[in-house]
């Protein structure tokens, strides 16, 4: 049981990393398939500066869309490819010959391309030894630091790789306002978080785990992001790599079962 106080009382990357993403390039090449979906010019917006949208929100985008000098938006279609754009701009942002095809290879050369951006502007190799990626895309893994995303009204299961023994378990908004405290059974890797925890999204925790702290943020993945190559997409761009891979892997599985 988690009890709560006042702060005031199932895969580990590795060196095969590139040589894992050449193997799933191939095999959604040939697993490209549709979803049903509203609209072909359909865009979701995933960030936007000085202009008054919204992340999560719809837009068409056979419209003309006019932003000025520093303003800029990120976009998700319909397919799961990412659409950035930078003021001035005053046109429609997409093509009257894209197609709502949902692209499997498009979201990994997508997911493989946000990686290697924040690689670059961070100096590091994110994706190595560092990284677990999880059995299921929507476990919150609370031993590693960084963003984790979920979809909107989805429950929040926490996840550590390998079980292990029974160990403390903290949690506490980056403020320290409140705690919550349970024991994490041992040889158990997965805990459903009680609804009266408080958790928000778009909002970051601190997370101890055997006396081990790591602060980790939580993302929503709005509604109307209604497949699995915009949610890649999406997780891309909220610096989820890990769930995205695992994601990729488990729709990959999926569309390679149906084509049996």
């Amino acid at each position: 049981m988690m009890t709560m106080g006042n702060g005031t009382k199932k895969g580990r990357l590795d060196a095969s990393w590139t040589s894992r993403h050449r193997k799933m390039v191939a095999a959604a090449i040939v697993l490209t398939f549709t979803w049903t979906v509203a609209s072909a010019a359909d865009l979701v917006v995933v960030e936007a500066r000085g202009v008054p949208l919204r992340p999560g929100q719809t837009i068409d985008g056979s419209k003309p869309l006019t932003l000025l000098e520093g303003q800029n938006v990120v976009l998700i279609s319909s397919a799961g490819k990412t659409v950035k754009l930078r003021g001035p701009f005053d046109q429609p942002p997409v093509a009257d010959t894209e197609v709502a095809t949902a692209d499997l290879s498009g979201a990994l050369r997508s997911m493989v391309t946000a990686q290697a951006a924040r690689t670059d502007k961070l100096g590091v190799v994110r994706g190595a030894a560092s990284q677990v990626v999880p059995p299921e895309p929507w476990l919150i893994d609370v031993t590693h630091i960084g963003n984790r995303c979920l979809p909107d009204g989805a429950p929040i299961t926490l996840w550590r790789p390998g079980a292990g023994g029974e160990m403390p378990l903290v949690i506490s908004p980056s403020d320290r306002s409140w705690r919550a405290r349970a024991d994490w059974p041992s040889n158990v890797d997965r805990m459903v978080m009680p609804q009266a925890v408080p958790l928000r999204q778009r909002a970051s925790y601190v997370v101890s785990l055997g006396g081990k702290e790591k602060a980790i943020t939580l993302i929503t993945i709005p509604a109307a992001v209604s497949t699995d190559p915009m949610r890649i997409a999406w997780m891309n761009e909220a610096g989820c790599d890990a769930q995205a891979q695992a994601l990729l892997t488990t729709a990959l599985k999926a569309a390679d079962a149906r084509g049996h």
